[in-house]
């Protein structure tokens, strides 16, 4: 079982590091088009892009350019692995709302912002065009931890079933091709 990264801290989704890799190897087992969408990246390139790590000049545009591939991956062809980098690249906007609605320690209110983040990114519509992505995941994801929120104040058991990394990563995508190849 994974355990979910306390929301309150910068660098919190660090501990997401080797889940990532070992989904990028399950990836490839699966699947053959991990560069369709990152044709020159490899995870870790992608990380360190995430991350601001990365030698080029233009960090900014390069990171910005990343997020939106991830998110177009993501919605086109839907994976655990896409969620993990996405769940890092918005790491600050998660810690934000995180703390908007309470700074202490709290597993389920960390659940709850995460477990809607990934039902919204596993959610997004074909109809979103690239250059709008990130604004739609953002107010949607903020619309559904508003609904989940309101919910959890008035009720005494947790928001979620299980917690979304667990579930995330326990849930087995059918498989699409076989390779061996890991970018």
């Amino acid at each position: 079982m994974h355990t979910i990264p306390s929301l309150l801290h910068i660098g919190c989704t660090r501990i997401l590091d080797n889940v990532i890799l070992e989904q990028r190897i399950r990836y490839a087992a699966e699947r053959v088009d991990f560069h369709t969408y990152f044709e020159f990246a490899t995870v870790r390139d992608i990380q360190r892009i995430l991350r601001g790590q990365t030698p080029r000049a233009d960090v900014h545009e390069s990171r910005r350019d990343t997020v939106i591939d991830l998110l177009c991956a993501q919605q086109r062809s839907p994976h655990t692995l896409w969620t993990l980098l996405l769940i890092q690249a918005f790491e600050d906007d998660l810690i934000a709302r995180r703390r908007a609605l309470s700074e202490t320690e709290d597993v389920a209110l960390d659940s709850l912002v995460l477990g809607t983040f990934i039902e919204t990114l596993d959610a997004i519509p074909h109809l979103v065009e690239a250059e709008d992505l990130r604004r739609w995941v953002l107010h949607a994801s903020r619309r559904a931890l508003v609904r989940a929120a309101k919910q959890h104040r008035g009720s005494a058991a947790p928001p979620l079933t299980e917690p979304p990394l667990s579930a995330l990563l326990g849930a087995s995508a059918p498989a699409n091709t076989s390779s061996t190849e890991v970018a």
